[in-house]
């Protein structure tokens, strides 16, 4: 909107005022002395405008004031914002001028609040298309002055006068109030009302009703009563050739509409107080990774942040329904279309709305770890692939376990497990699906553990013959609660996909060649056990991956942005998750982590995300995350957080590696559809995937060489 649309042809420029909720009265007295001492004098207009959608607080000034007049009403009043107004004021039809029966007395109430709650009640009485008006032209200013010497003059007629001489004022409660008045800085002014509605009978109970309202502001002898106008005075913000009315800013106050009144008050008319709105200190540029839509008035723009402030991990929690999802799958497509490395894992339908809206040039860089496919994407976690150590490669599959099953698995089974990976572990042909066999088969195991029992007599040798020395049912009893923990891994889906001996991908691809990891757990149909171990060890072999990056010059160490919806349950680490969040970030890995509840999260999760986890976006919060959300800041209340709307966050990102305020938003709509997402899981297992067929066959070698201990102990070709 250019200067002209907001501008009368009286050269008047039109803002619109948002107050703070609550406004106190010592700001909007404060910002009146302020006007009222300004020097240079303008003219000024004041409107409080309601029709449908609420009441709006306009000011009107000359052009060249009207800087100074936004930059006093925003220093004087905490919280306040003034934008240029972005639309036509709207015209009255009809108008009314205010009168006072005595304007030497002060207007005065008992109870401002009351006053101000009427007006606004009457102010919001408008239905439909129907325009309520308030209007103060301000214009020559009244320093405070005393009594004059000789003392107030006495009421008193003409005759008296002229046969007595002026008499001063006996009444004493009159001289303390006009005394009152003048020792406080005012105004010469007019005030006047002014309605727009279909009929002349509406028109007329709308006036009457705020006439009435601005009555509970009399006093003794201030009678408040209006006079006929023409609705051009009102239309164009004219100002009298006199001016009726001298009132103090404390009058004046009573009289704007404005909602003066205390923390807990709410008023008609008036937007609700919670959540409140809040601008951001600063605007997302282009090239930043965008959140949300910034909703507070006086600023347009995103909240956002870069890449690189990314890598510091963002934390993302707000109950089923709020958005989480629309907003992580704005973030996945924004990566995507930035040709980063990207990883989701999540339990319900986020992957499906991803893989809909896969960019054009990314088509062929998806890979849909699918377990429930025909033709499943596998990893093997005992491969000793980037130059690992049989070793380290036990190590950190022990370390998936135990995350998982923390102290349930006992020492007892911590004892057996670890021998049994390690064995695994030095095998070039080794797959998941023989840790239960090699537990339960003595056929089998007797032709891994043999090598082992040879290579590594002080360890591995006096476990194994103590293993094979108990009897049957020993045996049982002693791996019973380990082969409880690990039978998941012998289900059809988990085994095809992470248990392939020869798969066609790995994680490192993820970070070689940026492709673009999509893991649906789909717990309902896994089962909740079989879907957490699929995430650990995705995870774990994610993880091992990113700390090789350390060899790399950080130049290589591009982005991958790793999200992990329901955090609580598919966030297990075979490490320190708080060292690993610390760690992460040099090695260029960014968290995005997204749950429901603070309360979800084990102590020591909470104080890991609490710690590292930079960016905050908090969508609507129950009442004890949001005490513990609003906590350290004085500008939104526990109040804000639980009241936000669907698709609303209050956000405080990470910028320039400096940490921003809180700042209100509503989240992107969701990317246009873009792809087919069969057109991409087809793509997908082409490239990475195993015919179902192929991968059982295999499993099913193993188990007829339990038959004969020279086919179950013989190596592949070429195997070393």
């Amino acid at each position: 909107m250019t200067k002209s649309d907001t501008t009368t042809r009286h050269g008047l420029a039109w803002q619109q005022i948002f107050w703070p909720s609550p406004l106190p009265e010592e700001a909007a007295l404060g910002l009146l002395r302020r006007l009222a001492a300004e020097r240079r004098a303008p003219r000024l207009v004041l409107e409080a405008r309601a029709d449908r959608g609420g009441v709006r607080y306009l000011v009107g000034t000359p052009l060249g004031y009207r800087q100074t007049v936004r930059r006093h009403i925003q220093e004087m009043v905490t919280g306040a914002t003034v934008v240029d107004c972005d639309d036509e004021r709207g015209k009255v039809a009809t108008s009314r001028r205010i009168r006072l029966g005595d304007s030497s007395r002060p207007v005065q109430t008992l109870d401002p609040i009351a006053t101000t709650r009427s007006v606004l009640s009457a102010l919001a009485a408008v239905n439909g298309a129907e325009l309520l008006v308030i209007q103060v032209v301000l214009g020559p200013r009244r320093s405070p002055r005393a009594l004059p010497s000789l003392g107030l003059p006495a009421r008193q007629s003409l005759t008296s006068k002229v046969l007595h001489g002026v008499t001063p004022e006996r009444d004493t409660d009159r001289r303390a109030a006009v005394k009152a008045k003048l020792g406080q800085h005012g105004f010469a002014l007019t005030m006047r009302l002014g309605v727009t509605a279909s009929t002349v009978e509406r028109r007329q109970a709308l006036l009457l009703g705020l006439l009435g309202a601005l009555g509970t502001a009399e006093a003794p002898d201030v009678r408040v009563s209006i006079t006929a106008e023409q609705p051009r005075g009102i239309n164009e913000a004219r100002s009298p050739w006199i001016w009726p009315l001298q009132l103090s800013i404390a009058e004046i106050c009573q009289l704007l509409g404005w909602p003066v009144g205390e923390t807990d008050t709410e008023f008609p008319g008036q937007p609700s107080r919670h959540p409140k709105l809040v601008r951001p200190a600063k605007i997302a540029s282009k090239t930043d990774r965008f959140v949300a839509t910034t909703n507070a008035p006086g600023v347009s723009g995103k909240l956002g942040y870069s890449v690189t402030d990314a890598l510091r991990h963002t934390w993302v929690f707000g109950p089923n329904g709020t958005g989480k999802s629309t907003l992580l799958l704005n973030l996945i497509y924004q990566d995507m279309a930035a040709g980063r490395a990207v990883v989701v894992i999540e339990p319900k339908d986020l992957v499906a709305d991803v893989l809909a809206r896969i960019p054009a040039n990314r088509r062929d860089d998806v890979v849909v770890f699918d377990p429930l496919d025909s033709a499943p994407v596998g990893i093997n976690p005992l491969m000793r692939s980037g130059g690992r150590s049989a070793e380290l490669v036990a190590d950190t599959l022990f370390g998936v376990f135990h995350a998982l099953h923390g102290d349930g698995l006992g020492p007892r089974s911590s004892d057996i497990l670890q021998n049994a990976l390690a064995v695994l572990a030095r095998r070039d042909d080794a797959s998941l699906v023989m840790l239960p066999l090699l537990l339960t088969n003595q056929g089998f195991r007797r032709s891994l553990t043999q090598h082992a029992m040879r290579d590594d007599p002080i360890a591995s040798g006096p476990f194994w013959q103590w293993f094979e020395g108990l009897s049957d049912d020993a045996r049982s009893v002693v791996v019973a609660p380990l082969q409880n923990k690990l039978r998941p891994l012998l289900r059809p889906g988990l085994r095809a996909s992470l248990a392939q001996r020869s798969p066609r991908f790995n994680i490192r691809h993820v970070l070689m060649e940026k492709k673009i990891l999509l893991v649906p757990l789909q717990k309902g149909v896994l089962g909740p056990e079989a879907a957490r171990l699929l995430s650990a060890i995705i995870l774990a072999e994610l993880w091992q991956a990113i700390r090789e990056r350390a060899a790399l010059p950080v130049i290589q160490r591009h982005p991958v942005m790793v999200y992990v919806d329901e955090v609580q349950d598919y966030l297990s680490l075979p490490t320190d998750l708080s060292d690993a969040l610390a760690t992460a970030r040099s090695l260029g890995a960014g968290f995005h982590l997204a749950h429901q509840f603070r309360e979800q999260l084990s102590p020591s999760m909470r104080a890991a995300f609490e710690a590292n986890a930079r960016s905050r976006i908090c969508f609507q919060l129950n009442a004890s995350d949001a005490k513990a959300m609003s906590a350290g800041q004085k500008v939104l209340t526990p109040e804000d957080f639980g009241a936000l709307p669907a698709y609303h966050v209050y956000a405080s990102l990470l910028q320039d590696n400096t940490l921003q305020p809180w700042a209100s938003g509503v989240t992107l709509p969701p990317p246009p559809v873009c792809s087919d997402p069969l057109d991409i899981r087809a793509r997908s297992r082409a490239r990475f995937g195993q015919p179902l067929d192929d991968i059982e066959a295999g499993f099913a070698e193993l188990l007829v060489g339990d038959r004969d201990e020279s086919v179950i102990g013989r190596r592949r070709r070429g195997s070393s």
